[in-house]
């Protein structure tokens, strides 16, 4: 787990932990109590660990909400995206720390009343204390998305375009705003951070490593023929000639690359026809790829078999819930050489 300056640590008297995930399992992010009604203020926030037919395999896992905790909007669908950091080993999840002040939606909301934070999650089933981020700017009246992080820094993705918004990074003492650009979800491979965003010419976006200081990023996946316009999260293949992106208006759409350009190959949608997707995960390990999305009611399911098919719900938010972001507890073996071991041993996908 990476480990921050005592300063900026709030001071939960322990960490949540739980028992170790299992390899292959899916995490999913879930908002709500299951009481009230969501609405576009404060939500708290559960972990639940499933397998891959979406049945549970340990109780949810309550990340702590109190003052000092970690809340999300229960209704803004492009938070509480669950990035897997560059260890291979853990994962970042970006929200709002407690206690508040003021009215209205959580984005809404100066950093001074509703400050931005994060915590991560260990494969070893540990929620680590929240870290309230710094300064005044810091997405204030913007959402916070996603996070991961590399070494002893993170990059953050949320709406805004202004200084402290955007695309920034966090060393551990100040935040850094390295684009003013409206971006959802955070992403590392081979190395290199890439964003997704529906503002703009939307598409995917990249930049060369992971910077620290303010640079644009370059297009990667924009502009191709029959692309949607409202991407979310995004996953490679492990040869990076296959990528999957979720859109909140189609479902999932698989590109391939020809060796010179992208291509649409075909789409994924629900069985409900609301064709909507935010989080995703896809497990190469088997012959077929198998991939999972999230809608804010349903964990979908569809196997790649070669042609675009409607995905099938094994698991429903329940009322007074909903679902964002997700991703695959990796190899055991994928633990012990971080991620790119995981993308050069195994088929299944890692982050990095």
């Amino acid at each position: 787990m990476i480990l921050f300056p005592v300063a900026f640590l709030c001071s939960l008297p322990v960490l949540v932990h739980a028992d170790s995930f299992g390899s292959g399992d899916l995490l999913v992010v879930r908002v709500g109590d299951g009481v009230t009604t969501l609405a576009n203020s404060a939500g708290p926030i559960s972990i639940l660990e499933v397998n891959s037919l979406g049945t549970l395999v340990q109780p949810a896992i309550s990340v702590p909400s109190g003052n000092g905790g970690l809340q999300i909007s229960g209704t803004a669908t492009s938070e509480g995206q669950f990035a897997r950091n560059a260890d291979g080993s853990s994962w970042t999840l970006a929200g709002y720390v407690p206690p508040f002040s003021g009215s209205g939606s959580l984005s809404g909301r100066t950093a001074a009343n509703a400050p931005r934070g994060y915590l991560t999650v260990s494969s070893a089933g540990t929620v680590s204390s929240v870290t309230t981020l710094p300064g005044t700017t810091t997405y204030s009246t913007q959402n916070i998305r996603s996070g991961l992080a590399s070494g002893s820094s993170l990059w953050f993705a949320g709406s805004g375009t202004s200084s402290g918004s955007g695309v920034t990074t966090y060393d551990g003492s100040s935040v850094t705003t390295i684009q003013g650009v409206n971006s959802r979800v955070l992403n590392l491979y081979n190395g290199d951070l890439y964003y997704s965003t529906g503002s703009g010419t939307s598409g995917i976006y990249k930049y060369s490593g992971t910077p620290t200081a303010p640079t644009t990023s370059t297009a990667f996946l924009t502009g191709v023929t029959g692309q949607g316009t409202s991407p979310y999260d995004f996953v490679f293949s492990p040869d990076g000639n296959s990528l999957y992106v979720a859109d909140d208006a189609i479902g999932v759409q698989k590109f391939t690359f020809n060796g010179t350009a992208w291509s649409l190959a075909y789409a994924f949608t629900d069985s409900a026809s609301t064709s909507k997707a935010y989080g995703l995960a896809v497990d190469f390990s088997g012959p077929s790829p198998v991939l999972f999305w999230t809608s804010p009611t349903d964990l979908w399911s569809a196997t790649d078999s070669g042609a675009g098919s409607a995905g099938t719900s094994i698991l429903s938010a329940g009322a007074n819930y909903a679902f964002r972001g997700l991703d695959v507890v990796p190899e055991p073996s994928c633990l012990a050489l971080g991620g790119l071991g995981c993308l050069l041993l195994f088929r299944r996908f890692s982050r990095s």
